[in-house]
């Protein structure tokens, strides 16, 4: 007697526009809440069912069982996480959360609407199958447990790591405030925890007439206060950042 096909058909709701529709609007829900910075109760169940979904919805349409199906989307979720993450850090975007999330909203799209347009895998004919020994399914559970713990835990673990490094970049080491503001004159202080090299303040009015004003450096747990001229009236932004640094650290909008 013949064993069932190893390669099941894909059920019809797996491989339907439905599961596409549902995974892809996870996936602009998660991706909007990254760029939102929502607060991390809403942004981590977005992203883990965003991901699930997406996950879900292409490797059955592999229809090629469970086993491959729980490899293929851990594997391929790890693989696309580390190969996004690689191509952002080399490219003028950068690497952080709102520009990771927007790039693999965009390949989890892409992938599901591949998934839409190309035909699901049929399954094998039961002639084509050799019978199955019985126990031959728990031993390659078995045999195949360790690999799927160990995948799993790398996947937590980039996950983490990579979460944690992108959140770390975007921390700024300095602190700027206005301590105190009258006439064309406002005093900023600048701190910080860490001590920090030569940094450069600057006033920019939008009228063509910045000023940078050099901040020497500050002291591991202290503060620098400098005197900035600022116009009476209007809008003026207050940045602090590093001598060439196209980037602030720190933005501070006086509005007079």
């Amino acid at each position: 007697m013949t064993s069932p096909p190893a390669v099941d058909e894909a059920p019809a709701d797996a491989v339907g526009p439905g599961g596409a529709v549902v995974a892809a609007v996870l996936v602009v829900l998660a991706a909007t809440a990254v760029v939102g910075d929502l607060p991390v109760g809403v942004r981590a169940p977005l992203t883990l069912l965003a991901v699930a979904a997406t996950a879900a919805r292409l490797v059955r349409h592999r229809g090629r069982g469970g086993l491959d199906a729980l490899l293929v989307g851990v594997g391929g979720s790890l693989v696309a996480l580390a190969l996004t993450g690689m191509v952002l850090g080399l490219s003028p975007a950068g690497l952080h959360p709102g520009t990771w999330a927007v790039a693999l909203q965009v390949v989890a799209l892409v992938c599901l609407l591949v998934s839409l347009v190309r035909p699901p895998t049929r399954a094998v004919p039961a002639e084509d199958v050799v019978d199955a020994v019985p126990g031959d399914g728990r031993r390659a559970a078995l045999r195949h447990a360790p690999w799927v713990l160990a995948a799993a835990a790398v996947t937590v673990v980039a996950l983490v790591v990579a979460v944690r490094s992108t959140t770390a970049g975007e921390d700024t080491p300095v602190q700027m405030s206005i301590a105190s503001l009258a006439g064309t004159q406002a005093v900023v202080v600048v701190s910080a925890e860490e001590a920090t090299g030569a940094l450069e303040l600057r006033t920019d009015p939008g009228d063509g007439s910045a000023v940078t004003y050099p901040v020497l450096s500050v002291p591991a747990g202290g503060s620098v206060s400098t005197t900035v001229v600022v116009p009476t009236t209007g809008r003026v932004v207050v940045t602090v950042s590093n001598p060439g640094q196209v980037r602030p650290l720190r933005t501070l909008v006086v509005n007079r």
